[in-house]
């Protein structure tokens, strides 16, 4: 009997919802049970216990839900399903959940509308408590502890998948330390809420624990001293901002699901391993196997895995080897083929788990049932899948909408790129235009940087029948280099970072009709024009190499031609010794004009220092820090010789 051996089961009961409510609630009477009538409030019961979940799905149907709650039940306990007895049909999600769960042999089913005997539901044996929860959790906390009380620069990662106790280890590890003298323990995370399974096995094990939490935003603008960071759900946080708190930290342990609803992504580790090998070459892994709540190859956990695609991989490496490009061919996806061809569905959501820090179990609802959304994918001569992009229609919108939301009166459902373009800006024709977004691109681990990613954006965009493809994403260098590679356009720079990713978002243009390319100059334009103001603002603390490479983009700002006072005035700065407060118009208005252009290539501490101190207006101090020079007068040395060079060539 499955109850004997601890394992988990799950109920359904379908019918008509108050009958449901009532049955579910009789057969968890004597359990502790959490109805979950809330769906988007799964989240707030991480880290607890149950008997027995009663998961509401008659109305709606939330699979991050899902992944989330069914870990909190423990060993012996029940999922309880609520359904209607027919889902609607016009769901593939719902179609293929219902086809898995009657495919299952271990579920138990009541219909309520057959007036169904009671099934009774006895509560699980209650659990031995011990101070970890597996050997797997205690080796995990030693190793934390080790890497405060051992040498620097010897970074650790956790990784396991949900269920397993690895924030609990964060906590019971940071219990130990604060107790032993410790003092200033900083942990961050994609969301406070993912931490408080963290902050609540540190205050059971010591009341006094006190832990510091900020956002990776705050983390990397206040750069706290911290005698550990913790960075728990690492692989939701982007590779770059990660890379600045290895080198910046020198005693950190990174910890990430790898099957979760969290949006992990799976080539994480892959990547982020290769970081550490350079930067850190002796940091330690440890993997927690073992679950916490319940035996080793539980039903229930099987079913949510295979249900949402949690443990979806891409194709086999040998399977892919010694791919020809021109061998390879573009094909918009069926959803209804997904639909029933599970390996295809399982190859395409691998791609995009793997390639993908945001990637949810919630995305595969989508890609099945959002009508907007399409999918292209890029085969090889074989049929396997090597590159895929999620692309999702927007725009069409009627002349007199697209003003209200121009105006900041409107603001639709989805066109999210439609919509920021007329909102922020100030395109006001923008959401009246035919666009495609490309939401997400994946390509195979074993194929990245040789061509095939631009090959299926090269052909989806030929094939194109809209006004323009857009795309919008967390910037970062590598990416605009790419995109810029694939002919589009930066037009838009988010004001505000995201907290959990620490990036603004950039919005690029590729115009296709002729409508379409003049959105793109239109477009560019004002963000050119705009740029040069919003650096001494918002974006101040971008990254000097990002603000640089954008730059470099845009077209050159309209400022008068300096008079002759004011170039004797630039030269005397730039040749001699005249004060730079005193010379500031001439030199923003030589430099805004000039630098752009890169007739004469600067070093990169020029660049960098024309654009922290004239463009991003920092303090002295504050340019000398980020460019590594001892002090004002050498900052000020770099600016004269950049200057010097500029002037040779423009006046």
């Amino acid at each position: 009997m499955i109850e004997e051996e601890g394992y988990r089961q799950i109920l359904v009961v379908s019918g008509e919802q108050a009958k449901c409510q009532v049955y579910a609630s009789q057969l968890s009477k004597n359990l502790h049970c959490l109805d979950l009538q809330d769906l988007s409030k799964a989240s707030t019961y991480l880290g607890m216990e149950f008997d027995a979940v009663i998961f509401n799905a008659i109305d709606s149907f939330d699979p991050n839900a899902l992944g989330i709650i069914s870990g909190t039940i423990r060993a012996g306990g029940y999922l309880i399903i609520l359904k209607p007895p027919l889902w609607e049909t016009e769901s593939l999600f719902l179609q293929r959940f219902e086809r898995l769960l009657e495919g299952s042999k271990n579920i138990r089913y009541v219909d309520l509308s057959n007036n169904a005997d009671p099934l009774r539901a006895s509560p699980p044996a209650a659990a031995i408590k011990t101070r970890y929860a597996s050997k797997d959790q205690q080796q995990a906390v030693e190793a934390i502890i080790n890497v405060v009380e051992g040498h620097r620069r010897r970074p650790l990662v956790i990784t396991a998948d949900r269920g397993r106790g690895k924030s609990a280890a964060l906590g019971l590890a940071s219990a130990e330390l604060l107790k032993g003298g410790v003092s200033n323990i900083v942990i961050t995370s994609p969301s406070k809420k993912m931490a408080e399974v963290v902050y609540q096995h540190a205050k059971k094990t010591y009341p006094q624990a006190s832990l510091t939490f900020l956002s990776p935003d705050e983390l990397q603008q206040q750069k706290p001293k911290a005698e550990l960071l913790l960075i728990d759900e690492a692989g939701a946080i982007p590779l770059p901002l990660l890379e600045k708190f290895v080198r910046y930290y020198s005693r950190v342990v990174f910890a990430t699901t790898l099957h979760g609803y969290e949006g992990s992504g799976r080539g994480f580790t892959l990547k982020f391993f290769k970081i550490l090998d350079l930067l850190a070459p002796q940091w330690k892994h440890c993997q927690l196997q073992t679950p916490i709540r319940y035996p080793a190859n539980d039903p229930l956990e099987n079913f949510v895995f295979k249900s949402l695609l949690l443990n979806a991989e891409p194709i086999k490496a040998e399977k892919i080897k010694q791919i020809k490009l021109e061998d390879c061919q573009v094909e918009l996806l069926d959803k209804q083929t997904l639909l029933n061809d599970e390996t295809l569905l399982k190859s395409v959501f691998g791609l995009l788990v793997n390639a993908h820090y945001q990637t949810k179990p919630s995305d595969l609802k989508l890609i099945l049932d959002d009508d907007k959304l399409s999918i292209q994918v890029l085969f090889t001569a074989q049929k396997h899948v090597i590159a895929v992009a999620l692309v999702i229609k927007e725009g069409a919108i009627e002349a007199k909408l697209a003003s209200e939301i121009f105006r900041g009166e409107r603001r639709l459902k989805g066109h999210l790129v439609a919509q920021a373009l007329a909102a922020n800006a100030g395109v006001e024709f923008a959401p009246c235009l035919n666009g495609e977004r490309i939401s997400r691109v994946a390509v195979h681990p074993q194929l990245q940087n040789k061509g095939f990613g631009s090959h299926l954006l090269k052909i989806m965009c030929d094939n194109s029948r809209v006004d323009y493809v857009s795309t919008s994403y967390g910037t970062t260098t590598e990416l605009i280099n790419f995109w810029n590679k694939q002919g589009f356009k930066s037009v838009y720079l988010g004001m505000k970072r995201d907290a959990s990713s620490g990036m603004h978002s950039l919005i690029m243009l590729y115009g296709l009709s002729k409508k379409g390319k003049e959105l793109v100059e239109v477009s560019q334009l004002r963000f050119s024009k705009n740029y040069y103001q919003l650096l001494a603002e918002p974006f101040k603390s971008l990254e000097s190499e990002l603000a640089l490479l954008l730059l470099s983009e845009l077209k050159v700002a309209e400022f008068s031609e300096l008079s002759e006072q004011e170039q004797q005035e630039l030269k005397a700065f730039s040749d001699h010794q005249r004060g730079y407060e005193n010379t500031l118009h001439a030199i923003l208005a030589f430099t805004v004009k000039h630098l752009p252009l890169g007739q004469l290539k600067l070093t990169t501490i020029e660049n960098k220092v024309l654009m922290l101190k004239v463009l991003q207006k920092h303090e002295w101090h504050v340019v000398k820090d980020r460019s590594g020079l001892s002090g004002k007068k050498d900052v000020l040395k770099v600016l004269r010789q950049a200057l010097a060079k500029l002037v040779s060539k423009g006046l």
